[in-house]
C-alpha cells in the first residue's frame, strides 16, 4: 500500500516537473518532442523582454510582500496585543478578504480607478475643479506596476494577518512587559522589542507572501497586460496558450523553478536553521498585557476601519452597483431607476455561464477530495506509519508551494501531450485540470494533515490491530473518523480555491470544461459586459462567502455526538 501512495504521489507532482525541464532542452512540441537543443534558453534569455518581465516579476512580488506584511503585522499587533477598541469586530472584518478572489477586487479596482471611466477618478476630478484644476482622466492610473501593487497589496494581508496572530499569541511577553515596566512606550517597545522576537514568524509568513505573489497571474493579467506589463507567469502563459511555444514556455518555467526553490533554499538557511536563537516559548504559563494606547486608541481604529473601507466594502459595492446595470455607469441619481436584478435572472439561462458553474462544482468537488485523500495517506505514511523514505514523501509533497501554477499548468502539457504517455488520454478533459490544481494545493493539504495526525493519539488504532482488524479497515473507519473535522476543514479550503482558480483553467480548459473563473475572464475581457460580469462575480462571492461559513460551523461541531 505504501509503494501505491509513494508513486501516486511522484505521479501528480514529480514526474511532469522532470518532464518538462527535459522538454525546455528539446526543439519539437509535446507531440512530436524532437532532439536535444539550447535554442530554447537562448530565444528565451536572449530577449529584452524576459530581464524586463523578470525585473517586473521580482519588484510586484517583494513590493506586494512588504506592504501586505507589514499591513497584517501592525493588525495582528493592534488586536492581540492592544487595548484597541472593537477587536472582536475587527477580527471578524479582517477576515473577509479571503472571499474576495484576486480576479474580482482586479476588476472592482478598475471601475473605480480606471482613468477614464473609474468612479474614484471621476470623483476626484470633480472635486479638483472646484479649485480650478480641470483634468480630462486621471489623475489615477490602476494600469500599471504601482496600480498592480496597490491592488494585491491591500487584498493579501488576511492570510498573513492569521499567521501573525498565531505567532503574537505564541509569544513570551515577559521582555515587552520588563520594557514597560522600564518605562518604554508602547511604540518603542514594539519596534526594538516585538518586531525582533518575531523575526523568524515575519520571515516565514513574507516567505510565503514572496511565492503566492511571484505565483499571480490573475492581477497581472488584467490590470498589467493592457498597459503593456508582462511578468514572468504571463509571459508563460502567452507563450504556451498564446504562441505555442511549449520549448520556450518551458524553458521560462525552469527558470521560475530555480527562482522559487532558491527562495524557499535562502529562508530554510537563515530562518529555520537558526530559530532557536528566537525561542520565547517556555515550560511557564503567561498571559499577555495589553498595551494601552492612550490618546491613539480610536486612531487605531479608525486607521483597521480605513483599511477595511479600500480592501473590501468600496470593491463590494462597485461590483454590486455595477451588477444591478444593464450596462455600467457610475453612481447617480439617474442611473438609481435603473436597477434591477435582470443579470442575476439572466445568469441560470445562459448555456456558457450554467455549464461553466456545473464544472466548477465537479472542479471543486473532485479535486478536494482527491487532494485530501492523498494527503491524508500521505500523512498516515509519514507520521503513522513512519516508512522509511517518509521524510523524502513529505518533502515531495511540500515541493509544489514553490512551483508556479501556471508552471505546473505548462510540465503537465508538456507530459501528457507525450508520445509516451499517449496511452492515457485525458488532456483537454477536467482530470488534467485536477491533476494541476492537486499539485498546487498538495502542499497545504499535507500541512494540515500532519498536524492534525500528529495530535492524534494512536491508542484507538493499536486496539484494533490487537483486535485482528487490518491496516486499511482501521485507516478509513477509525483514524478517517476521528480526523474527520480536520479533513472537512482542508476539503472546504481546496474546494473554495479551486472553484475560484483562473491561472488553471485559463491554460488547460478546452470549450467543453470551462469554470466559472475562465467565463468571468470572458464575459470581461472579451464581451466588455462588466454588468454581467460583476453579478456572476457577486454570486461567487457570495458562494465563497457561505462555504467558509458553513465549513467553520461543520468544523466547530467535530463530529463530536457521532465519534
Amino acid at each position: 500500500m505504501s509503494a501505491s501512495i509513494s508513486a501516486a504521489l511522484l505521479w501528480v507532482v514529480g514526474i511532469p516537473i522532470v518532464f518538462v525541464i527535459i522538454f525546455s532542452f528539446l526543439d519539437g512540441n509535446p507531440v512530436a518532442p524532437g532532439n536535444l537543443t539550447l535554442d530554447n534558453y537562448t530565444k528565451a534569455y536572449g530577449n529584452p523582454q524576459t530581464f524586463t518581465a523578470l525585473t517586473n516579476t521580482l519588484v510586484y512580488a517583494v513590493v506586494v510582500s512588504v506592504v501586505s506584511l507589514a499591513m497584517a503585522t501592525v493588525f495582528a499587533w493592534l488586536l492581540e496585543r492592544t487595548d484597541m477598541p472593537g477587536r472582536n469586530t475587527a477580527w471578524v472584518l479582517m477576515l473577509l478578504p479571503i472571499a474576495m478572489p484576486g480576479m474580482l477586487s482586479s476588476m472592482a479596482w478598475i471601475l473605480l480607478l480606471s482613468p477614464k471611466i473609474g468612479l474614484v477618478n471621476i470623483v476626484t476630478r470633480e472635486a479638483l475643479s472646484l479649485v480650478g484644476i480641470d483634468l480630462v482622466t486621471g489623475p489615477f492610473n490602476i494600469f500599471s506596476l504601482w496600480g498592480m501593487i496597490f491592488v494585491e497589496g491591500i487584498r493579501g494581508s488576511t492570510t498573513l494577518f492569521l499567521m501573525m496572530v498565531a505567532a503574537f499569541r505564541l509569544m513570551d511577553p515577559s521582555l515587552e512587559e520588563a520594557a514597560t515596566i522600564s518605562g518604554a512606550k508602547a511604540g518603542y517597545t514594539f519596534r526594538k522589542i516585538t518586531l525582533k522576537l518575531m523575526t523568524p514568524a515575519i520571515l516565514a509568513a513574507g516567505m510565503y507572501a514572496l511565492v503566492g505573489n511571484l505565483d499571480d497571474l490573475e492581477t497581472p493579467l488584467l490590470i498589467g497586460l493592457p498597459a503593456g506589463i508582462f511578468l514572468l507567469p504571463t509571459l508563460i502563459y502567452f507563450s504556451a496558450a498564446q504562441g505555442s511555444d511549449w520549448g520556450i514556455s518551458s524553458a521560462y518555467t525552469v527558470m521560475f523553478l530555480l527562482l522559487t526553490i532558491t527562495l524557499v533554499a535562502i529562508y530554510y538557511r537563515i530562518v529555520v536553521r537558526k530559530a532557536g536563537k528566537f525561542a520565547t516559548i517556555t515550560g511557564k504559563a503567561y498571559r499577555p498585557r495589553r498595551h494601552r494606547l492612550g490618546r491613539w486608541r480610536w486612531s487605531a481604529l479608525g486607521l483597521f476601519f480605513v483599511y477595511f473601507f479600500f480592501a473590501v466594502a468600496l470593491p463590494a459595492f462597485v461590483l454590486i452597483w455595477a451588477s444591478l446595470l444593464p450596462a455600467y455607469e457610475v453612481p447617480s441619481v439617474a442611473a438609481l431607476g435603473k436597477l434591477s436584478f435582470n443579470n442575476y435572472l439572466e445568469i441560470p439561462d445562459t448555456p456558457r455561464i450554467a455549464d461553466s458553474i456545473w464544472n466548477s462544482v465537479q472542479l471543486g468537488g473532485i479535486t478536494a477530495t482527491a487532494t485530501m485523500l492523498l494527503a491524508f495517506l500521505v500523512a498516515w505514511l509519514v507520521v503513522r506509519q513512519r516508512v522509511r523514505g517518509g521524510l523524502g514523501l513529505d518533502i515531495v509533497a511540500f515541493i509544489p508551494r514553490a512551483i508556479p501554477s501556471v508552471a505546473i499548468g505548462v510540465a503537465l502539457v508538456v507530459f501528457y501531450l507525450n508520445p509516451a504517455i499517449r496511452w492515457l488520454p485525458i488532456y483537454g478533459t477536467m482530470a488534467i485540470m485536477v491533476l494541476a490544481l492537486m499539485a498546487g494545493y498538495l502542499a497545504f493539504a499535507s500541512r494540515a494533515s500532519n498536524s492534525a495526525m500528529s495530535q492524534l493519539n494512536a491508542e484507538l488504532e493499536e486496539a484494533a490491530y490487537v483486535s485482528g482488524v487490518g491496516k486499511v479497515r482501521t485507516l478509513m473507519r477509525i483514524t478517517l473518523r476521528l480526523l474527520s473535522p480536520a479533513f472537512i476543514a482542508g476539503w472546504i479550503w481546496v474546494f473554495a480555491h479551486a472553484i475560484r482558480n483562473l491561472s488553471v483553467p485559463l491554460l488547460l480548459a478546452t470549450s467543453d470544461n470551462q469554470t466559472i473563473a475562465t467565463t468571468l475572464y470572458y464575459y470581461w475581457n472579451r464581451k466588455a459586459d462588466f454588468s454581467l460580469t460583476s453579478a456572476l462575480g457577486v454570486m461567487l462571492l457570495l458562494t465563497l462567502v457561505v462555504v467558509a461559513f458553513i465549513g467553520r460551523r461543520f468544523v466547530a461541531a467535530g463530529f463530536t455526538k457521532e465519534a
